[in-house]
């Protein structure tokens, strides 16, 4: 995600932050790219461009690239 994009705290439910841990865990997503494609599923409209689809996707691959890379450093240290 880039810096400038919005930070905000989230309150939820204990159960529904495991579920979204389990389901970022199998998508090979962190937590937040997994909440922000589902995010972005529910409000693309029923023709999604291919072309916006990727990006979402292409977004998510940078977040796991970059928690990767975090775990990489430090196991580095």
């Amino acid at each position: 995600m880039a810096t400038d994009d919005l930070h905000f705290r989230l309150r939820i439910p204990e159960q529904l932050k495991q579920r979204v841990f389990a389901a970022a865990k199998a998508n090979d997503r962190s937590m937040t790219a997994e909440i922000l494609a589902r995010l972005e599923a529910t409000f693309a409209p029923d023709n999604v461009d291919p072309i916006d689809i990727e990006l979402v996707e292409m977004v998510a691959d940078i977040d796991r690239l970059k928690v990767r890379l975090i775990r990489s450093r430090q196991r580095a240290k």
